[in-house]
């Protein structure tokens, strides 16, 4: 039988560094890998959004005494959005990409042509497999005076409400805005899509003041600034 070679001494304590310092070294490396992995894992997740630039085509939206049309700024405001998204990895679908309704020729009846529309957009963002979608509006009221931007979502969905309260929140940063809360709401729109959906409100048209600063460019820049980042928020993008 071959005799255990036994190591005294120096050499012990040397052997025993060594040892560590593998040992050490082999951890450090294991903890590396798997962050990386980690890293890599959530930069392949791909997630997919829907803006929707509220109504268009026939649909004008709102309208103010001096001719501007709520369709108008849904648009600039959904492109802006889209743009500021893409850098991210976002993919971002537009339900429309200009003045355009979806309404089959033929279709009679305002409210018939109104859900129409609505469910092709429905449709377009399940055919995506959408993992979220957001519906840009701007909101009036008779007397005029309300003002600053507000989300909604539906009661039903515990995502939708997150989805909200996250833009919201981004929203009531920008200077001057009022701070609202999000708030549940029975939309046809949100009800009726798989994904969580919200419908945003980025102001009153109807209000002189807020209508003024809708129109300029730099605002509608920190509104679109706002979304976007609620939304990467929400998919915990960095």
């Amino acid at each position: 039988m071959r005799t255990p070679v036994i190591i005294t001494g120096r050499n012990t304590k040397g052997m025993a560094v060594l040892i560590i310092l593998m040992l050490m070294s082999g951890l450090v490396f294991s903890v590396l890998w798997q962050g990386s992995t980690a890293v890599v894992s959530h930069m392949n997740i791909r997630h997919i959004i829907v803006i929707d630039a509220g109504h268009g085509g026939y649909d004008p939206g709102a309208i103010t005494s001096q001719g501007l049309y709520e369709k108008e700024i849904n648009l600039q405001m959904a492109k802006r959005v889209g743009e500021l998204l893409k850098p991210s990895g976002i993919e971002v679908i537009l339900t429309r990409d200009e003045d355009i309704d979806y309404v089959p020729d033929g279709t009679r009846g305002r409210q018939t042509k109104k859900q129409a529309d609505l469910n092709y957009r429905i449709s377009l963002a399940k055919q995506a497999n959408a993992d979220a979608f957001v519906s840009l509006h701007l909101n009036a009221t008779v007397g005029g005076l309300n003002s600053g931007a507000e989300t909604f979502y539906h009661n039903q969905s515990a995502e939708g409400k997150r989805l909200a309260e996250i833009i919201q929140e981004e929203l009531v940063k920008v200077p001057g805005m009022n701070r609202r809360i999000a708030k549940p709401g029975d939309f046809y729109i949100i009800k009726n899509t798989p994904m969580p959906a919200v419908i945003v409100e980025l102001g009153y048209i109807s209000n002189s003041k807020e209508r003024a600063k809708l129109q300029q460019a730099w605002y509608q820049d920190q509104l679109a600034h706002s979304v976007a980042k609620g939304i990467a928020r929400y998919f915990e993008m960095p």
